[in-house]
């Protein structure tokens, strides 16, 4: 990952999954992970939250889940973001470049507060060509 030192990052769901799962964890995204929170480089959106906490069956690791995603704020989103989202979705397609609504959020809110997006997911691929902030691995 080159993510720089002292760089803010928010990681996308996918990220978020592979750093906290028992079943399938990612030593290497843990690791990376672990680094960036203990800098509190970690950005955390609510949406992202909602949706690991949506994923957790067992009542016991809910509780802990949101007892360990309790130690990030939500970055607030503003309706100018949501504006620029669908923008740069319209934008994108006009090149023929799609893109999912919550990755034009996820990347103008990125831009805003000087972050970059850290996602292993297929969606992401190929905009960096485009501007978006990826981290490169």
């Amino acid at each position: 990952m080159t993510a720089e030192r002292h760089s803010l990052v928010i990681p996308d769901v996918d990220i978020w999954h592979r750093a906290f799962s028992r079943l399938e964890p990612d030593p290497q995204v843990v690791h990376e992970f672990a680094a960036l929170a203990r800098r509190r480089q970690v950005i955390l959106l609510g949406w992202v939250r909602q949706t690991l906490l949506s994923r957790v069956r067992d009542e016991r690791q809910y509780t802990r889940l949101v007892w360990v995603l309790g130690g990030w704020p939500d970055q607030p989103l503003r309706s100018r973001d949501h504006e620029q989202a669908a923008d740069l979705g319209r934008r994108l397609r006009a090149v023929q470049t799609p893109i999912q609504p919550w990755n034009a959020l996820v990347w103008v809110v990125a831009n805003r507060v000087g972050a970059q997006v850290w996602s292993l997911d297929r969606s992401w691929h190929g905009l960096g060509h485009h501007g978006c902030p990826l981290i490169r691995r």
